[in-house]
């Protein structure tokens, strides 16, 4: 019994690996989207703010797929163990909260749509 059979251990090291990875690559992915600020700047409609938020989720739900894919297997090959669903669980949720927390552009964005300037019909190409 190998110290990573242990449960504790293996999440241990799984999480740390993805958060450091996360926080290198999350604010990379944030900083090719505009602020809030500066799409307020440049006059853009709703309709054009709304589009952002859309690219901004699906690059946000490429780039987790990938690296959930890649760096999984990555860690189970040079750790030789293989990820058991208990850990495979925790590494989701943990990924998910860190790759979406460390958004700071998007966050303003959906603040914007969802409380200041909820959505009408009539308001989408002010």
């Amino acid at each position: 019994m190998g110290i990573f059979n242990n449960v504790i251990v293996r999440l241990g090291i799984f999480s740390t690996v993805y958060i450091i990875v996360l926080i290198f690559l999350a604010p990379f992915i944030d900083h090719l989207f505009t602020s809030l600020e500066e799409d307020v700047e440049k006059k853009e409609t709703n309709f054009q703010i709304l589009i952002e938020v859309i690219l901004h989720t699906i690059v946000l739900a490429i780039s987790w797929y990938f690296l959930h894919k890649y760096l999984r297997q990555y860690l189970e090959k040079i750790m030789n163990i293989k990820m058991k669903e208990a850990t495979k669980t925790a590494i989701d949720i943990i990924s998910a909260i860190a790759l979406v927390g460390l958004q700071r552009n998007l966050i303003q964005k959906l603040k914007y749509i969802s409380y200041e300037h909820p959505f009408r019909l009539a308001d989408l190409y002010k």
